[in-house]
């Protein structure tokens, strides 16, 4: 009987602490981040684009299948800044909507945030861009 509690209040203990570390860092986002905003731009393949300066027409098709296949994704303005594109945890949808659009122009909406010498744009709203 002593067995069944003592794990029954591990298992308890466990799941709160993965309950509250969650919590915390939503919380530690959100206070870095700036207010709402629209960065728009061509969608690139981080490691093509960092590597050797792929992107454009030309890279468009290469630059969806690796973001795809799980590479990380860009937005380069046509100001020439970068940012590296990350979900949002409230909300994944529209990461992967803006997935769908790598190698092409889009505008998205959400939250600027700089961490650690990176600038990234936590993506909310994805829409697609002519030219």
């Amino acid at each position: 009987m002593n067995k069944l509690k003592i794990a029954l209040v591990a298992v308890l203990a466990l799941g709160a602490g993965r309950a509250l570390a969650h919590e915390g860092h939503d919380h530690a986002a959100k206070a870095d981040a700036g207010a709402v905003t629209s960065v728009s731009g061509e969608l690139v393949d981080m490691a093509c684009y960092l590597g050797h300066g792929g992107a454009g027409e030309k890279h468009a098709k290469c630059a969806g299948m690796c973001v795809t296949g799980g590479a990380p994704m860009g937005v380069l303005t046509k100001e020439g800044k970068l940012y590296l594109v990350v979900a949002d945890h409230a909300d994944e949808k529209p990461y992967g909507e803006a997935k769908a659009l790598a190698g092409g122009n889009a505008k998205l909406t959400g939250l600027v945030v700089n961490k650690g010498g990176v600038q990234a744009f936590i993506v909310q709203k994805a829409e697609k861009l002519d030219k």
